[in-house]
């Protein structure tokens, strides 16, 4: 199985259907939605924000979506997750003997940005997720990179990230944590323990990620 991911938007509407037609000329049916969808004209517009979620998510209405909100989206993004029936926020979505964990929005930033959470919540909020995880193997999905990978550099040697991310990560080693948030470490790896750490990238600079869950469970780094 493989699961085309995606993060950060920012409005983009021509990557969203260029990635379309991508997925569908691969035979993709599963996207994961990283958060940010709207542009950084329009993302403290609450109607034209969720007017951008509506495009993406009617854009990939042919495939199973699962999504978690960035910091640039409203927290009313969720009533159209749920609308829409994608919302992974606070959620698990399991696949054979792979449970995926979602945690959109991101810790606090400098921009008072509309989705931040106390990293002591963000903290809480995972640990109790992880805890009513029931398979084998475990990824987790968030906006917001661990701190000190290299996933969270925003300026050399400026690390953004989250301690409570890292710490959950520590603590109960998933397979693999996907992220985005920093774009200026799109693309970018690390691991942290067993855990393999990976930014997908902006899809506002043509970066996605592909997860194969097989036997060996991975991520693909690539570009539109």
């Amino acid at each position: 199985m493989k699961i085309l991911c995606i993060a950060d938007i920012h409005g983009d509407r021509e990557s969203v259907l260029r990635l379309k037609r991508y997925a569908i000329a691969n035979k993709f049916e599963n996207v994961l939605i990283l958060g940010d969808f709207p542009g950084y004209d329009t993302f403290r517009n609450r109607e034209k924000s969720l007017e951008e979620v509506r495009f993406v998510l009617d854009s990939l209405s042919n495939f199973r979506v699962l999504a978690i909100p960035g910091n640039c989206d409203t927290p009313e993004i969720l009533n159209l997750f749920d609308e829409y029936g994608v919302n992974l926020h606070e959620n698990s979505a399991v696949f054979n003997d792979t449970t995926i964990i979602g945690l959109g929005g991101s810790a606090p930033t400098p921009f008072d940005t509309p989705f931040e959470m106390e990293e002591k919540e963000i903290y809480e909020k995972l640990e109790k997720l992880l805890n009513g995880v029931k398979t084998e193997r475990v990824v987790l999905a968030v906006h917001n990179p661990p701190l000190n990978t290299e996933c969270d550099i925003m300026t050399p040697e400026v690390h953004v990230g989250s301690k409570a991310i890292r710490d959950i990560v520590e603590r109960f080693q998933p397979e693999i944590l996907l992220s985005s948030h920093i774009h200026e470490s799109g693309g970018s790896t690390d691991t942290i323990g067993k855990t393999k750490v990976v930014n997908v990238g902006p899809l506002t600079h043509e970066m996605f990620g592909i997860l194969h869950l097989n036997k060996d469970i991975d991520i693909e780094l690539s570009e539109l």
